[in-house]
């Protein structure tokens, strides 16, 4: 497209970091509220725009945009990597998590693996890779829609019953995930406890989880883990 170097450094490019930064938190008590589904129909729409704005933008402004948008779409993947726990039983969560993981490298090694072999041996352009990235993208878009819509998550909508309909499964898993469920204590005859507020049950799950050495090896693996993939 032509931008220079100072444009690319310093106008499109840090659009990401605060654009990431300023929707991570509302994107997280979005995911939550309105019970997954709904996020991960905005990030596919977002990969979506992504693509788009990289075939047909031109200008600074549409790049920048574009930025905002793969902020969107990374501040989400907490949709995409809680959304399975929903859907089944706590004993199954180390085998789900390893199916989704294993995907996603998965389908970033065979991807990297044919956009390699396109330009070295296809002489593939690549504006043609880009047109092949979009459909790919809304595809996964439409596979979205199709996507069931748990009824009941860890925190705002924490109350809701089997009786309307969910699985057994995916209320045992919302319901052993949640220490304050695990712990619940008598509502109080007013009909209102603070204890069921939403804030509440995020602060007593946190002060639960950051005592895990487990946690505190896993979150310790994410940083160096994150920190050699972005600089390579």
């Amino acid at each position: 497209r032509n931008f220079t170097r100072e444009q690319v450094t310093n106008e499109i490019t840090p659009v990401l970091s605060y654009s990431y930064m300023s929707v991570l938190v509302p994107v997280f008590l979005m995911t939550d509220y309105l019970r997954y589904k709904p996020v991960l129909i905005l990030q596919s729409l977002s990969h979506v725009a992504i693509w788009l704005l990289l075939l047909f933008g031109t200008t600074v402004l549409q790049m920048q945009f574009m930025e905002f948008f793969y902020g969107i779409t990374m501040a989400a993947r907490v949709a995409y990597s809680s959304y399975i726990f929903t859907l089944v039983s706590p004993q199954s969560y180390q085998k789900v998590a390893s199916y989704s993981r294993s995907s996603v490298l998965m389908g970033v090694f065979v991807s990297s693996v044919l956009g390699q072999l396109f330009v070295t041996l296809g002489d593939v352009p690549f504006f043609t890779l880009n047109y092949i990235s979009l459909g790919f993208v809304a595809f996964a878009f439409t596979l979205t829609l199709f996507l069931k819509r748990p009824k009941r998550t860890m925190f705002f909508n924490s109350r809701a019953l089997a009786a309307n309909g969910l699985a057994q499964s995916e209320a045992d898993a919302a319901h052993i995930t949640s220490v304050t469920l695990v712990n619940e204590k008598p509502k109080s005859p007013g009909g209102w406890n603070w204890r069921d507020t939403a804030l509440v049950k995020m602060i007593l799950e946190l002060k639960h989880t950051v005592r895990s050495p487990r946690l505190k090896l896993w979150s310790l693996w994410w940083v160096f883990n994150s920190t050699g993939y972005y600089l390579v």
